[in-house]
Formats: structure tokens, C-alpha cells, sequence
């Protein structure tokens, strides 16, 4: 083993790991690394030999081997780990240096804790001299295939969130609908929806579950799933909105919340929603803005939670806009957040849509209020105009 110097050698395992493939069952990952620590890291370990070994029991079976030949490695660390006053089961728990038949081994786990190992042997090495880069090694394999795990849920929720969204705005009367959500990291907890409840009926949804990643997105699945299995002609909307309230407590994650207005619009106009603790939808009309916040509270800490009905009408050349609060809240860790007043103009402005081009304006309007910043909240928008 030759003298390494620490940065280098921490140069050579961030590169040899660059490379690990997505998406590998921990047993292809220990296959891939194999020859390749012999690529990266053969030279100042002085790797001889290697291999990769499952625990089975109270032994361990070899899977493969890399290397020069060398005694069979499995024998010799059962009879050397069973000595070494290690685990319940005999075998002393990684990262280990030790003197072995073989000569200085060192045992790598494949992730920590799991059942798979590598074992190196490492010519001319004392154990003592070794252990700190094997376990810097140890150390930088579990951090990278913790990070893969985490990426790997949070392609999951963004899946998750990309199938809850719908494709395109419907065709709706003399309506016309248009919608957008961006996440403030890969993945948010903002949804929107449109269910038809019938030839006359559109239902509307905006909502946003507290957090992000994983955890708000199955929230929010939660929430798509139990509408559109719930939402029915004739079926009241109180009842669905507090149906819905027990499930999202019942789910195990009450300590989390999901705001949400949710509303039926009819193609003569009438609207009739629940707002559940969300920011109020704004509707602009001939008479002036109204913001539409009857309801109740948030779903999920109540299961008792109960809900009035709100009404409203959205009259021929009128715009309505639901929205979450990374709208109005966007630029606040600045100093001034977007806020009402700047959200009325827009819609101000807007009042004669279209929508795509409304909502395209007002996700600019946002970015530039953060000095062209990423969003600190996911930013989410529903647009709907009345033709005159």
C-alpha cells in the first residue's frame, strides 16, 4: 500500500462513484464496483484481490471475484470475523481492517447494514494504516447510494405528481380554461383538477398539502383519487369535502394538512364551492372583485370537521382565478411579497383573457418579482373566463 495523500484519494472515490449506474438492486451495484475500485483505487490501496460476498446465516457466499487468486476469501473471514467479537451473528460489522490467511483484508458493507459485502485484499498494507481510507470509502459508498434511494423517491412523487395533473384544460361551454403548476423543487404538493360531473357540470379543484417531495405528493394523490371517485350527480358537495376530510385524517399523516377549494361549475354560471382554510379564489366582474372564501377548515387535523357552501355567480366577461399562496407569497423572504393587489391587476389585465397567455404572463410577473429566482413555494394557478 502506497503513501496516499487524503484529498487525492478522495478525488479518485468521488470519480469512481460518478459513474454507479440508477436505478441497481445493491447486488448489480457491488458487481459494477468491483472492477472498477480495481480502475480507481488498485494502485494506493495495493488491491490484490477482491470479492463480494452475501450473509447468509452465519456464513458468507461468494457471488464474485476480482483479482489476482487468493485462499478462498468466505472461509477465511467466517473463521477470522467469527473470533472478532463482532456482531450477535459472528461476523464482525463493517467498515473492518484485519489480518487474515489472505493477508490484510478489508470488509466493506453494500448498503450499510444490508446482508452483501465486499471484501479487499490489499498488498502490503497495515490494518491500522488502512482503516481510514476503507473507511472513508465505506463511508462515501453509503452516502451515495442513501442520495440514489432519495432520488429515486423523489422521481417517484414527481411521477406521481405528473399523472395527477391534467393534460390539457377541458372544453367547457362558453368557457374559457386554462391552468399551470410549478414546483418550487422537483417536486410539490400543489394540485389542480377538473372532474365532469355531468354535460353540464364541470367540477374545479386547486389544492396544496403542506411540504414537499414524496410525502405532500401522495397527499395530493390522495386527494385527486378521493374526488374523482367521489364526485357524482346530485351527490351534495359538503359531503364529499367532508368525506374527504376523514379519509386525509384517517391516511396516517394527519400531522400534515392539505388546504383546497374545491367547487362545481355549471354552464349557466353558477358556482357553488368550499373553501377549506385555501387562499380565496378572486372573481372579477362588472360589479367589482370578490373573493370567494366560505368553508371551513383545513382537511386532515379534524376528522369532526364540518363545511358550509359558498356561492357565487360567474357572469358573462367575467374571470375567475384560483391559486395557491406560493402565488401571492412569492418574494416575501425578500422583503415584499407578490401579494393581493399585484394578483388583482394581473387579473385586471387579464379580465379579457386568453388564458394560456394570462397565466404565461403571470408566472413572468412572479419571476421577475423574485429578481428572476427560483420559486420558494411551488406556484400553482387556475384561469377561467367567461366569453362576453
Amino acid at each position: 500500500m502506497q503513501t496516499i495523500e487524503h484529498k487525492a484519494f478522495y478525488r479518485r472515490v468521488e470519480a469512481l462513484l460518478e459513474g454507479a449506474p440508477r436505478a441497481a438492486s445493491p447486488r448489480r451495484f457491488g458487481e459494477w464496483l468491483l472492477p472498477r475500485l480495481f480502475e480507481q483505487l488498485g494502485e494506493p490501496l495495493g488491491l490484490e484481490a477482491s470479492g463480494l460476498f452475501a450473509r447468509r446465516a452465519k456464513s458468507l457466499q461468494a457471488l464474485r471475484h476480482e483479482g489476482a487468486e487468493c485462499p478462498d476469501l468466505a472461509a477465511v473471514l467466517e473463521r477470522r470475523l467469527a473470533t472478532d467479537g463482532g456482531a450477535e451473528d459472528g461476523l464482525a460489522e463493517p467498515p473492518w481492517v484485519g489480518d487474515t490467511a489472505a493477508g490484510t483484508v478489508a470488509l466493506l458493507a453494500i448498503p450499510e447494514g444490508g446482508t452483501l459485502f465486499a471484501a479487499l485484499v490489499l498488498r502490503g498494507a497495515r490494518a491500522p494504516d488502512a482503516l481510514p481510507f476503507v473507511s472513508a470509502l465505506q463511508f462515501a459508498i453509503t452516502q451515495h447510494l442513501k442520495r440514489r434511494e432519495l432520488e429515486d423517491a423523489i422521481e417517484q412523487a414527481r411521477a406521481i405528481q405528473l399523472s395527477l395533473l391534467p393534460a390539457t384544460p377541458p372544453a367547457f361551454g362558453d368557457f374559457d380554461i386554462a391552468a399551470a403548476s410549478v414546483p418550487a423543487r422537483r417536486v410539490g404538493g400543489d394540485l389542480y383538477d377538473f372532474i365532469s360531473v355531468d354535460e353540464d357540470t364541470l367540477a374545479l379543484t386547486i389544492a396544496d398539502a403542506s411540504g414537499h417531495g414524496l410525502p405532500a405528493a401522495l397527499q395530493a394523490r390522495d386527494v385527486a383519487t378521493g374526488l374523482r371517485m367521489g364526485v357524482e350527480r346530485d351527490l351534495k358537495i359538503t359531503r364529499t369535502v367532508e368525506k374527504l376530510n376523514r379519509v386525509i385524517h384517517r391516511s396516517g399523516l394527519s400531522s400534515r394538512f392539505i388546504s383546497l377549494v374545491f367547487g362545481e361549475l355549471e354552464r349557466n354560471g353558477n358556482f357553488a364551492y368550499i373553501n377549506a382554510g385555501h387562499p380565496p379564489p378572486l372573481l372579477l366582474d362588472r360589479t367589482g372583485l370578490h373573493e370567494l372564501g366560505v368553508g371551513g377548515a383545513l382537511l386532515g387535523p379534524r376528522p369532526d370537521a364540518t363545511y358550509k357552501l359558498g356561492f357565487a355567480h360567474v357572469d358573462r366577461g367575467a374571470a375567475l382565478a384560483l391559486y395557491t399562496d406560493g402565488v401571492i407569497e412569492r418574494g416575501a423572504a425578500e422583503g415584499e411579497a407578490f401579494g393581493i393587489e399585484r394578483l388583482t391587476q394581473w387579473l385586471r389585465d387579464w379580465a379579457e383573457g386568453p388564458g394560456e397567455r394570462a397565466i404565461a404572463d403571470l408566472l413572468a410577473r412572479l419571476r421577475a418579482h423574485g429578481v428572476g429566482g427560483p420559486f420558494d413555494d411551488d406556484v400553482t394557478v387556475v384561469y377561467v373566463r367567461r366569453a362576453g
